[in-house]
């Protein structure tokens, strides 16, 4: 019982599958991307007897990559922030965001809303920087009112 005659093949159409591949490829890409913007590889770490590993950090997290000279690089801005008036603004503006997003979804969860933010500040200074330097860094993020704050270091060894 054939149809006209003639049998053909079935291949099956590779098209969608091929598509799938390509947009997972781009949104790994993107992703990776994202990371290694956050951690600036041109800043080195100090050197500590007793690093812990890192932590799992969670979604509220801001890297503030501090230069050998002193200037503080923020993820999204093509200048770093050099001036206390800019670090102050920035940091100002990032504890006001988070309190306003977790006050928001303490409402949505009918939760009682949080008194400070739940952002989570990683200090990445560069190992020849001063320790006023990051004195200073860690001063303001305090005096904006973000509270939970980690200095990053490389294991010595390792």
């Amino acid at each position: 019982m054939s149809h006209g005659g003639r049998l053909t093949d079935a291949e099956p159409n590779l098209v969608p599958l091929l598509d799938l591949l390509l947009q997972l490829v781009m949104f790994f890409m993107m992703c990776a991307n994202f990371v290694m913007e956050q951690v600036d590889q041109t800043i080195l770490l100090p050197v500590a007897q007793q690093a812990k590993p890192m932590a799992e950090t969670g979604p509220d997290v801001v890297f503030l990559n501090v230069t050998a000279n002193g200037a503080l690089l923020v993820t999204g801005r093509s200048k770093p922030l050099t001036t206390d008036a800019e670090v102050q603004v920035f940091l100002q503006t990032v504890h006001d965001d988070a309190l306003a997003r977790a006050r928001a979804e303490a409402q949505r969860a009918k939760r009682e809303p949080p008194s400070e933010p739940p952002t989570l500040v990683v200090v990445r200074a560069h190992r020849d920087v001063s320790f006023a330097q990051v004195y200073r860094v860690l001063s303001r993020c305090q005096a904006a009112g973000l509270r939970k704050l980690q200095l990053r270091a490389v294991r010595a060894g390792g």
